[in-house]
């Protein structure tokens, strides 16, 4: 199931700096209200998929209408006493005396939200970058990571070219416009993934994306095989990969096809849980 992380707090934070100066990576924003007194703020990376965090001093200093601007600057070449932080997706928050609060999903308009990359010593490639739908966060050696979910608009068949076609669209004011996106389906008992591209259509907040799934023929590849495929959108930006769960639309699709002379039915789930295809079910 997706990974989504939520902070209880009574204070926002806005960032509007994001950079490198070599291997240290530099934030700044604001945080409203300003905590009470002068509490010690400090920035840190929260490992996405695991338990481990890691922190260095921010500073912090009051600001116009009763705000708090924050800098903070850490050095990944040595993050983790000395060496370099580890391998995987690490998310930023801002600790403010007790108080800790999500960077990222609030930003200041007119900033780039494109990923930006370094270097580490060892030429590993390091992207700060506003995730899918969440903070702000660090990706070191850009595996690939589930990332939220997104719901499916419409599952329908085509008759003229015996498809199963997926159609739904990202919300753009989230995240960086995706360059390219695979409609990628997990079969639940052997684990083999079968893989269609989607194409994609921007508009002005939102963009769309479409897949069509052979199931009778196919030119470059075999079609769906039988068995029950759990959908993944993987899209792909700035030379990052990121999974988003596939949740069901409303109306699901019951189907029968001709396939080697015999009759193969097709379904699909319907909303509120993830989307599902099976291929030669009763």
């Amino acid at each position: 199931m997706p990974v989504t992380y939520q902070e209880t707090t009574e204070h926002d934070a806005v960032v509007t700096e994001v950079g490198w100066t070599g291997t240290t990576l530099r934030v700044a924003g604001s945080l409203h209200p300003a905590p009470a007194g002068a509490p010690e703020a400090r920035l840190v990376l929260r490992e996405h998929d695991g338990d481990r965090t890691l922190s260095c001093p921010a500073t912090a200093a009051p600001a116009g209408s009763g705000g708090l601007r924050f800098e903070a600057a850490v050095d990944v070449a040595g993050a983790a006493d000395g060496r370099p932080l580890p391998h995987g997706l690490w998310d930023l928050d801002l600790t403010v005396g007790a108080e800790t609060v999500p960077l990222g999903p609030g930003r200041s308009p007119g900033l780039d939200v494109s990923p930006r990359r370094g270097f580490l010593p060892d030429s590993t490639t390091v992207t700060v970058y506003f995730s899918v739908y969440g903070p702000l966060a660090v990706d070191v050696g850009g595996e690939r990571h589930v990332a939220g979910d997104v719901r499916a608009d419409a599952v329908a068949w085509n008759e003229h070219d015996e498809t199963l076609v997926v159609s739904g669209h990202l919300d753009l004011r989230a995240f960086a416009p995706p360059i390219s996106a695979t409609l990628a389906l997990r079969d639940r008992r052997t684990g083999r993934v079968y893989e269609a591209i989607a194409m994609l259509d921007a508009g002005a907040d939102r963009m769309t994306y479409t897949a069509d799934i052979p199931m009778t023929r196919a030119f470059v590849d075999d079609p769906l095989p039988r068995g029950t495929w759990d959908a993944t959108l993987v899209v792909g930006f700035s030379g990052l990969h990121r999974e988003l769960c596939v949740l069901a639309p409303a109306e699901p699709v019951d189907h029968r096809v001709r396939r080697r002379l015999r009759h193969l039915r097709i379904t699909s789930t319907g909303a509120p849980g993830p989307l599902t295809i099976t291929v030669g079910g009763q």
